[in-house]
């Protein structure tokens, strides 16, 4: 974590956008200034020092905004650097000291070179020696407000920093563990398919034998999608055919599969390989032995924003064993939760129930989004 953040830029504002805005600030400073003054003037019955006012409060100003990066400069690189208090005071005295020095140089000049131009004759600004210390106090104070409000901001961006590296972290760490997840699963699917077809292969060898063109086939669509968590879920049908059909050929009669899908919901997004260890499970744990078939229903269907996919079989079903004990019976049950819990968090659910007729009853309900290019598989 201490590396990351260390790491971290905060983000910055462009120079000129920054001083443009410290700009308008000062200049805001100015006008409010030379009202204040020239206000207090004419409540006292001194006509006529509008440009007088006006000449000494924007000298004033905009001295200091000449000096401020010089001030800003001064307190990143060695105010904020420096350790232990002693040192920081007797480094902002130094350098609240210099800058009141040349504050009221840059304004006595400044004055005495614009004032006979304006009209106002020679600028008396008085005995130097004197005003340099009667400007001190007020700008020791402007100086310390100067440097604790680009504290105070210094601070505020570092936090930011802190804070997008953080989540930055954690976002990585997530893809991290969903990408484990999703490899877990498909050598599972590819496991126990190639032994599905390994038992055909001494029963029938034509038909172990379009079974693997038919892995072919099923393993290009996958890994054509393979760097993606979600695709369409036209692919993730086209997938799940493919192994169906591979699954019709091994039982045969004994196997009947229907589809119940919404047209509209061709384009939306559900994540990879999410139905085939559904069915695979159905399958392996509900099919009864004898000659009873078993039927296999998969449906899709929106509700209320989200989407509803159901996988319904008249198999063996959960028997004695509660949700809890059906996640433990394999690999893939237990991805499908683990990768649905990454990718939506708080916003999917996943249940196994019995059929009150018998078998068992897959729920995944997931937000329903949608893919911008529907032929391709979204990461």
């Amino acid at each position: 974590m201490t590396t990351v953040l260390s790491i971290a830029k905060p983000p910055r504002l462009s120079r000129v956008r920054v001083w443009t805005i410290l700009f308008l600030i000062y200049t805001g400073i100015c006008v409010s200034a030379v009202e204040y003054r020239y206000l207090d003037d004419l409540s006292r019955q001194r006509a006529g020092t509008f440009g007088t006012r006006l000449l000494e409060e924007s000298t004033g100003v905009y001295s200091v905004f000449l000096l401020l990066p010089f001030v800003l400069l001064f307190a990143r690189y060695y105010l904020f650097e420096c350790v232990g208090w002693l040192r920081r005071v007797a480094l902002h005295i130094s350098g609240a000291i210099v800058f009141s020095f040349l504050h009221t140089t840059l304004m006595a000049v400044s004055r005495q070179i614009l004032a006979p131009p304006l009209g106002m004759g020679p600028y008396d600004y008085g005995i130097m020696t004197y005003r340099y210390a009667m400007e001190f106090s007020n700008d020791f104070v402007g100086y310390t407000v100067i440097v604790l409000a680009y504290y105070a901001f210094e601070r505020y961006r570092l936090s930011q920093a802190e804070k997008l590296a953080a989540a930055e972290l954690q976002t990585k760490l997530a893809q991290a563990q969903l990408e484990n997840l999703r490899l877990q699963l498909q050598p599972h699917f590819l496991f126990n398919t190639l032994n599905t077809i390994s038992a055909v292969m001494y029963e029938d060898v034509r038909a172990a034998d379009a079974m693997i063109t038919q892995l072919s086939e099923l393993l290009r669509l996958t890994l054509r999608a393979s760097r993606a968590h979600e695709i369409p879920l036209s692919e993730e049908l086209e997938i799940t055919r493919l192994y169906m059909d591979l699954m019709q050929k091994r039982f045969e009669k004994k196997l009947h599969v229907t589809y119940s899908i919404d047209p509209s919901l061709s384009n939306s997004l559900v994540p990879q390989l999410i139905l085939q260890p559904l069915l695979e499970n159905s399958l392996r744990h509900g099919m009864k032995s004898g000659a009873a078939a078993m039927e296999l229903s998969v449906s899709a269907q929106r509700e209320n924003g989200s989407l509803i996919l159901q996988v319904l079989d008249t198999g063996a079903g959960l028997g004695e064993l509660d949700s809890s004990s059906v996640f433990g019976r394999g690999v893939g049950l237990s991805n499908i939760r683990d990768r649905l819990a990454q990718l939506y968090g708080d916003g999917q659910q996943f249940s196994i129930v019995n059929r009150p007729t018998g078998g068992a009853e897959v729920t995944l309900r997931v937000p329903l989004h949608h893919s911008n290019q529907p032929s391709q598989a979204v990461e």
